[in-house]
């Protein structure tokens, strides 16, 4: 009676602990699972309905950028991301909230070695090319970044606008730039602002936009009145 009662005890406990293991991974797989859903889902090559080549590269003043350094997606579509590390130095090319781009840098710096093998991510040394395919189900503002510690603050960001409808791009040539933050512009209409085609004085968004323009540069960007003011708020 004595070694049935240890054996049933044993048994018991064996199994409890295998629930337990087996519930926290379950709990730990749909977190990510919560997390992905949020920017949509993986989808397989030969899905995509759209492709998005995308450079990752170093600059002779120090920063590392992407390119294109934003995107625009219509929700619903499926992109096959083709990425290529153009630059001399690691990179990584992560899609996901801001938030959560934020927490996975605290991380990474804490732990610089970390390296993840997510469907949403993939890290490249100099040279090396991989793809990520993903199934763009939700709309929202979200970002893809490289979160090796330094290269987010270099640079290594842009956000991905996800909607059912999306702005509409105007061409542009730039006339002449300003220290003050101010460009002069030769446009075509700006269909979202119902404006007509003309040459006008712009606001820009921030300094790091700004050093992108140069007198006679032809753009694509984005413009919207802030604070009162016609402001260039995305270049493509």
């Amino acid at each position: 009676m004595k070694n049935l009662l240890l054996t049933t005890a044993a048994l018991f406990t064996l199994t409890t602990a295998a629930m337990a293991g087996g519930a926290h991974n379950q709990s730990h797989d749909d977190d990510h699972t919560g997390e992905r859903k949020t920017i949509g889902s993986p989808a397989s090559a030969g899905q995509e309905t759209r492709t998005v080549e995308v450079a990752m590269f170093e600059t002779d003043d120090g920063h590392m950028l992407f390119e294109p350094r934003s995107l625009d997606i219509k929700k619903g579509e499926i992109v096959l991301f083709n990425i290529v590390n153009k630059g001399e130095l690691e990179h990584e090319f992560v899609l996901d909230t801001v938030g959560k781009n934020q927490e996975h840098k605290a991380s990474m710096a804490k732990m610089p070695e970390m390296e993840h093998d997510d469907p949403n991510s993939v890290r490249l040394e100099a040279g090396e090319t991989d793809q990520i395919v993903w199934n763009f189900t939700n709309g929202g503002t979200f970002e893809f970044a490289c979160l090796i510690p330094g290269h987010y603050e270099s640079g290594m960001h842009g956000d991905v606008l996800v909607a059912d409808k999306l702005p509409t791009y105007t061409k542009g040539l730039i006339k002449r730039v300003t220290k003050k933050g101010k460009v002069t512009v030769k446009h075509g209409a700006l269909v979202d602002l119902g404006m007509s085609a003309m040459t006008m004085v712009f606001r820009v968004a921030d300094d790091e936009m700004l050093g992108m323009l140069s007198e006679g540069k032809e753009i694509e960007f984005l413009a919207d009145r802030v604070k009162g003011k016609l402001t260039i708020t995305k270049i493509k």
